[in-house]
């Protein structure tokens, strides 16, 4: 095997050291340089202080469920109660919203403060830029939020974070109040029309009992005692003027009873109702906060950035290490490189200096030679070959005259054994692998320097070019953050993949498609065979929708136009409040059909026994079983109290009204219980029904806009150095390549 013998076997700490002595002097002007430079350059930024504040989210900041309601769930979190990793979440998702940023830029006047230009071409992203680097949320590992903000006036960067955490409860209430307003006006309209319906119902019972119905069961009971004692003293006139009023009520009585037992119902589901409508009117009139602040802003004494050791001690470090990486790409040229002069190392000429033999030491031959003969193997053993430098002349003819003899000997002894003896030189053949050592790679990028330097200009034009307007039109992003809000989880899905399976929804994407007609603005024919699929590529590209690590949903909207992909956006949000409105609206149609006609079978059935127990009273007279047969109990026996009362009694209308109610009393008990529970029923079925109906006619929405989305003033697509980069690097890489393959195509052909 060829071995060869470098000037150092072995790089060790002697070396090393060596090395850097040798070196030191550019090593250490390096270093000063680089000291004095970096201390410049942090003295020349403006220093920075920082205020924080640190706080947490409340476990619940609805008003009428912590304060207002009566029975309380053991699940459910008191108002003084800390909020756990939701909350928290929810928390740094409203901080990061554009409300807080919005407000504290315009409140600060921060464009002014950041000394950007109102006619700067890309003024907003500047502006939220510079916003983002000095000021930062997170969480901390106790479950806190933590406000930080940095600026060159201490007093002003706690006046920011304070403000922060203020607007913090009103964009919080703000946002809920939003949808808390809605549920109160839905509330209020029903609380309202109950009140109405009542008092229409109140009405109707006082013209009852304008005609004489009080009380139905009392009246029902005294005027039959009354008659029975007016027949005992056979007072036709008496009997005349207490059937008349019976007559009455026997007419009026059914009607009050029901209006009586549903306005009962009423009164009952308005007190419920009620206390629905101070709750929704608490959550929409008062507020709560949102956090509880465990550190307060104060402006900070000792600056916080920039840490001016930190970037000394970085900046000389890596100046030194820089340079020791220049300095061995110096050392390997002038070793390799010819061209670049002689190596300070080596005296030699390059010309000489670079010759070199292939000898065997007499030594090593012998000690050889011995192993050969005397191992049991009679394999031949490969002969290792060094590589030295050219020896003067003398040596050169020593060693020709030693390397005679020794092919000499070894022809002799070869003479004598019959097996072969032949010396083995092995040699990787394969030059593809040592272009892959540092000096060689070298040495070929520097003999195709001009050819890889002309493919990398051409390929960074080119890419410069194409990705400029000419070939890509650029795209500006809007984007919004939304949260879900009277929304259900169908099964164990959250509600915020519920939010986002609608947004991806079929419905949206077409209206989204037809109202802007994207056929038309992505250059899609109509004609075209795979026009759906096409759009529909175009469509997800330039629309993006995701959860976030909050667990609330991002839209983004790419377009040539920003103020386009801001409304966009905006439709987005609104399609899909229409469509999940729609949706809730067909399944509760179905509850308010079904409810429906439970309702009008029972009204049927109501009619059906009222009618039956109308020919009850009017035609045979059953008006009060009870009461009636108790009486008649008493005119058939001649027990009725008074004088000659017994023998006052009309005998022949006694035994007639004893034979009705023997023939019809069980019918008259069974049917005025069963009008009772139908009533009943009929109430409880109206109060699910008026449920029903509120929840199929309200109009509210469903997503919490975190962030509203607005026009950009900066391109986000392309990103032409991404582009520029990435082309360069690759067709530098094909490149390398091809001149690999173009160097070892005598060594490839040979091998394949």
């Amino acid at each position: 095997m060829v071995q060869r013998n470098p000037a150092n076997d072995s790089f060790d700490s002697t070396n090393i050291l060596l090395f850097l002595y040798k070196w030191r002097k550019p090593l250490l002007w390096v270093v000063l340089l680089s000291i004095v430079g970096s201390v410049i350059v942090s003295l020349s930024i403006t220093d920075k202080y920082r205020s924080t504040v640190i706080m947490y989210p409340a476990a619940t900041n609805a008003i009428s469920q912590a304060l207002l309601t009566q029975n309380k769930s053991a699940m459910q979190k008191s108002i003084l109660d800390f909020g756990v990793e939701e909350e928290t979440e929810q928390m740094l998702q409203i901080l990061h919203s554009n409300r807080i940023r919005d407000k504290i830029i315009e409140e600060f006047g921060l464009q002014n403060h950041y000394n950007i230009s109102p006619d700067s071409k890309y003024r907003l992203s500047k502006l939220h830029k510079r916003y983002e680097n000095n000021i930062s949320f997170k969480r901390t590992e106790f479950m806190a939020i933590k406000i930080s903000v940095l600026d060159t006036d201490p007093f002003y960067a706690a006046d920011i974070a304070n403000r922060i955490a203020d607007l913090l409860d009103s964009t919080k209430n703000q946002i809920q109040q939003e949808r808390a307003q809605k549920a109160y006006e839905i509330v209020k309209r029903q609380y309202f029309n109950l009140l109405n319906e009542i008092a229409q119902m109140e009405d109707s019972l006082t013209k009852l009992r304008e005609f004489g119905v009080n009380d139905y069961e009392s009246q029902s009971e005294m005027l039959n005692q009354q008659l029975a004692r007016e027949m005992a003293v056979n007072n036709i006139q008496g009997m005349k003027r207490i059937q008349e009023k019976l007559d009455i009520l026997a007419k009026y009585g059914g009607p009050y009873v029901a209006l009586r037992d549903q306005l009962e119902y009423e009164r009952e589901k308005l007190s419920i109702l009620k206390s629905k409508y101070e709750e929704a009117r608490t959550d929409a009139e008062e507020v709560l906060p949102t956090k509880f602040v465990v550190n307060s802003a104060f402006p900070s004494e000792r600056k916080s950035y920039p840490i001016r050791w930190l970037i000394v001690l970085t900046a000389t470090i890596a100046a030194f290490l820089f340079t020791l990486i220049v300095i061995l790409i110096i050392e390997n040229i002038r070793e390799y490189l010819p061209v670049f002069g002689k190596n300070p190392d080596n005296p030699t000429p390059p010309n000489k200096s670079k010759r070199a033999v292939v000898r065997r030491t007499e030594n090593e031959t012998t000690r050889e030679r011995n192993q050969y003969f005397n191992a049991s193997d009679p394999g031949p053993q490969p002969v290792k070959e060094e590589i030295t430098s050219v020896p003067p002349e003398n040596e050169r003819q020593e060693e020709n005259n030693n390397e005679s003899s020794n092919h000499m000997e070894i022809k002799k002894n070869n003479h004598q054994h019959p097996q072969p003896y032949s010396r083995k030189i092995e040699k990787n053949d394969n030059q593809m692998d040592k272009y892959f050592a540092n000096t060689n790679l070298l040495k070929m990028l520097f003999k195709w320097k001009i050819h890889l330097a002309v493919i990398l200009l051409i390929s960074i034009v080119l890419a410069a070019i194409i990705s400029s307007p000419l070939f890509i039109t650029p795209k500006f992003r809007s984007h919004a953050i939304i949260y879900p809000s009277n929304v259900m989880p169908y099964s164990e899905e959250s509600e915020s993949e519920q939010m986002l399976q609608f947004l991806q929804s079929r419905d949206i994407r077409d209206q989204l498609i037809a109202k802007y007609d994207l056929a038309k603005r992505y250059k899609i024919d109509s004609s075209y065979k795979y026009f759906q699929s096409t759009i529909n590529y175009e469509y997800n590209k330039n629309v993006k929708i995701s959860k976030t690590p909050y667990e609330s949903v991002r839209i983004e909207v790419f377009d040539a136009d920003p103020v386009i992909a801001c409304k966009m956006t905006e439709d987005i949000i609104a399609f899909y409040n229409k469509k999940v409105l729609n949706t809730h609206k067909e399944k509760y149609g179905e509850v308010v059909q079904f409810i429906q006609d439970r309702l009008e079978a029972k009204k049927a059935e109501i009619d059906s026994i009222e009618r039956i127990h109308e020919n009850l009273r009017v035609n045979f007279g059953i008006i009060d079983y009870p009461n009636q047969s108790r009486e008649v109990a008493r005119g058939f026996l001649r027990t009725v109290d008074g004088n000659n009362a017994a023998q006052n009694i009309n005998s022949k209308e006694v035994l007639q009204l004893k034979k009705n109610l023997e023939q019809f009393g069980g019918d008259w008990i069974f049917y005025n219980d069963r009008l009772y529970q139908l009533v009943g029923e009929y109430s409880k079925i109206k109060v699910d029904l008026d449920d029903a109906l509120m929840n199929y006619n309200k109009k509210i929405t469903y997503a919490n806009v975190v962030s509203a989305p607005y026009p950009a003033d900066k391109k986000a697509y392309p990103v032409r150095w991404i582009i520029v980069a990435v082309t360069a690097v690759g067709a530098l890489f094909l490149s390398l390549i091809a001149v690999l393959l173009i160097e070892n195509y005598e060594s490839i052909k040979r091998n394949f």
